[in-house]
């Protein structure tokens, strides 16, 4: 039995070897009789064909997927970027642009003109970046400031070369790290102001120790020989002169010195009390009047109202230096003039008491009336001025619910200072 199934097995092998040789035989002779547009040899390369497309096809998804994904990417980096991107080319023509956390500043569409979008002077700046990259430089760094009457923008800026004829400009917005170091620097600022004011406080108060026994003496002296020259009938001009004289600088050394420490001691507490303005300003003109008057500048004042003791509602020290600094002020301005004069002026109405410090000096010019009261602007030269005054006195007249003002209308360079009436 099993040597009958060897047989038949062995026998169905040949037949099948047989067979496959014939199919070959028959491929082959079609192959030759009709060639390569064989009905078989173009479906075989059909399928292999469809199977490279699929594979593509498949390969081609995948990377379009990947790339797409590397898109929104890029894309959600460059909108959460704290500034604005713009591609353009030679011309400053603008391809394209991202601007989504300055579009208010930086309202933009394709195809425009950078200079139409950034403003003239920011553009000129561009414009001298774009001119170093041919310098054979790949970026170059910059900052840029610009300022209007409400408000300062402060940007960092790169300009790069993308390819020969498209650039790229990159603004970061600094402006809250910018306010933030000048606020700093502006506290510093008046923290040295108040550390001289505290230094020349104590000064005087040494000064003040010093001479004060010697001026009593002087004083003292001076009230015997003004009582023996009465006394004995003695009028002699020139010796009751001189004896005046003595007494009246006395008082005036005694004065000065006393307002001096007054105006120069830090105010650690802000206070508020009606003040006799007449006595404000005698104290304030008692430390400048005698250089005025040597320099002659003729230093006026007028009141609306002379007959009247007006008083005025404010902390007492600090508006002091606010006169101080203003007056000092307007006799630098005046320096060099013909027939220089100075004059303070007291009004009022129902709200306000106002108090207008006017000079013959050079008119400050128009460009630069947004920036006086900005902290370390001055047109004084080097040594002369800091900066700070006009400031530091603005701070002290918003803490006083007032204003100070110049008014750029009058004939003479005019500021004024307004403080609201008590209770109001």
């Amino acid at each position: 039995m099993a040597q009958k199934e060897t047989k038949t097995k062995e026998f169905l092998e040949k037949e099948i070897e047989r067979l496959l040789k014939v199919n070959k035989a028959l491929m082959d002779r079609v192959e030759r009789d009709v060639g390569t547009r064989s009905p078989f040899a173009l479906f075989e390369k059909n399928v292999h064909l469809a199977s490279l497309v699929k594979e593509r096809t498949l390969e081609l998804e995948k990377l379009t997927t990947e790339l797409e994904n590397e898109k929104n990417k890029l894309s959600s980096i460059i909108q959460a970027l704290p500034g604005a991107i713009f591609f353009f080319n030679h011309n400053f023509r603008i391809d394209r642009a991202f601007t989504t956390f300055l579009e208010k500043r930086f309202n933009t569409h394709e195809g425009c003109q950078l200079e139409e979008i950034i403003g003239g002077d920011f553009f000129s700046i561009v414009k001298q970046q774009v001119e170093l990259l041919s310098q054979n430089l790949e970026v170059v760094f910059f900052d840029f400031l610009k300022a209007n009457d409400e408000q300062e923008y402060y940007y960092a800026c790169s300009v790069s070369c993308r390819n020969k004829d498209q650039y790229v400009l990159y603004i970061q917005d600094n402006t809250e790290k910018y306010l933030q170091e000048k606020l700093i620097k502006e506290q510093e600022a008046k923290i040295l102001q108040s550390s001289k004011l505290a230094s020349l406080g104590e000064m005087a108060a040494g000064v003040a120790h010093e001479i004060n026994n010697p001026l009593a003496i002087i004083n003292v002296a001076a009230n015997m020989l003004s009582k023996l020259l009465k006394r004995n009938n003695i009028t002699i001009p020139a010796i009751v002169t001189s004896v005046e004289t003595i007494e009246v600088t006395v008082a005036r050394i005694s004065k000065i010195i006393t307002v001096m420490r007054t105006i120069s001691r830090e105010s650690m507490e802000f206070r508020k009390e009606e003040v006799l303005f007449i006595e404000l300003i005698q104290d304030v003109f008692a430390l400048c009047s005698e250089r005025f008057k040597n320099n002659y500048v003729d230093l006026r004042l007028k009141i609306n109202n002379p007959n009247q003791d007006v008083t005025i509602y404010c902390d007492k020290i600090q508006l002091s230096q606010v006169l101080l600094n203003l007056l000092n002020n307007a006799y630098d301005a005046t320096e060099g003039t013909e027939y220089p004069w100075i004059e303070v002026r007291f009004s009022d109405d129902a709200q306000n008491d106002f108090i207008c410090i006017e000079n013959t000096g050079k008119k400050i010019d128009k460009s630069i009336i947004p920036k006086i009261f900005n902290p370390f602007f001055t047109t004084k030269e080097v040594g002369k001025g800091t900066g700070l005054g006009l400031s530091i006195s603005k701070s002290i007249m918003d803490r006083h619910h007032g204003s100070i003002e110049l008014v750029p209308e009058s004939e003479n360079t005019t500021f004024i200072l307004k403080l609201p009436k008590k209770n109001l």
